[in-house]
């Protein structure tokens, strides 16, 4: 009989990096979010479905993603955040005004091997129209988190929310791993 190929999960992780993980699953799961584990993009990813505004008129979902990489360049910040926008913008849901309501999204990448110059392309960008995307890295050797601080001029309450939202459900390094 064929051996059935196993499903690839990413690169290896360190006892580091799953205990970051875990604790951030732990966080989700705490803040009400729905967790589970799958590929958003190339990035196999924990991510963290809930809503930012339960209304039936205008629904806003909110979808934490946190992706493990072997190392993060900007060029990998800027690349996960356009693919967690993409994948925000297919869990909306419909609004009572017969459109699609809004969705948020934190795009988080953490890892052991951080380029310096990657702290540089955590900052908010309009991404596509009805989505909210907040960048964030997590640098787990220098037991720091960078979360994007800039705020653009339209939506400046739903950016500040969803930057607090990113707060909480990415514990601070240094406190998980000591």
């Amino acid at each position: 009989m064929p051996q059935q190929p196993s499903l690839p999960t990413g690169p290896e992780e360190s006892p580091v990096v799953r205990a970051y993980l875990a604790a951030v699953a732990q966080h989700m799961a705490m803040g009400g979010l729905q967790v589970s584990r799958n590929w958003v993009g190339p990035v196999f990813t924990t991510i963290g479905i809930g809503a930012v505004i339960k209304s039936a008129l205008n629904p806003i979902e909110l979808a934490v993603c946190v992706g493990y990489v072997g190392e993060i360049s900007p060029a990998t910040v800027a690349g996960f955040t356009r693919q967690v926008d993409e994948f925000a913008r297919a869990i909306r849901r419909p609004s009572a005004f017969a459109v699609k309501g809004g969705a948020c999204a934190v795009a988080a990448l953490v890892s052991e091997r951080v380029h310096p110059a990657a702290f540089g392309a955590v900052t908010n960008k309009p991404m596509s129209f009805g989505t909210v995307v907040v960048p964030a890295v997590v640098d787990l050797s220098g037991r720091q988190r960078v979360i994007a601080q800039n705020t653009p001029m339209i939506g400046l309450a739903l950016w500040s929310t969803v930057r607090n939202k990113a707060a909480g459900y990415l514990p601070d390094p240094r406190v998980v791993l000591g």
